[in-house]
């Protein structure tokens, strides 16, 4: 009788655990704010937005992030790092736009062109300010 209990415990869990609920959310503009250098926490965030858009879908969510700090030696390690250069790549695939502090770049002593493919518009003067604009214009905060 306990054996019989237990397996209809475990079937039951399993066939609850299975699937997901179809959840629909509304459109959504979220802005990531990256401004460490942590490469283990930037693998955790690429992969946060990643899973974001696979759960909204690229059709319902504008992202972008704001690169800071020491966050940029991540974009000047990928010049020569294709494990990093895909992972952002994989990401520019799905719309999302990584804004880079020209602050940090003068810090640095760095152009745009020291990272790993920085467009002249992907440059702002500066990160905070950037991503103040950003939420005044509709678009939520996230800071894994």
């Amino acid at each position: 009788m306990r054996v019989f209990s237990t397996l209809l415990l475990i079937t039951s869990l399993l066939l609850s655990s299975t699937g997901y609920s179809e959840q629909k959310y509304n459109d959504q503009k979220v802005v990531y704010h990256m401004n460490y250098h942590d490469e283990s926490r930037i693998s955790e965030t690429m992969t946060n937005i990643a899973n974001h858009i696979q759960a909204v879908g690229e059709e319902h969510i504008e992202i972008k992030v704001v690169v800071h700090g020491q966050a940029i030696e991540y974009f000047m390690d990928a010049v020569n790092d294709q494990a990093k250069q895909i992972s952002i790549d994989s990401l520019r695939l799905s719309d999302v736009q990584f804004i880079i502090c020209g602050n940090t770049l003068d810090g640095y002593k760095v152009t745009r062109e020291d990272l790993y493919d920085v467009e002249e518009e992907d440059v702002v003067q500066a990160g905070l300010p950037a991503i103040i604009d950003l939420q005044q214009r509709g678009y939520i905060y996230v800071r894994p």
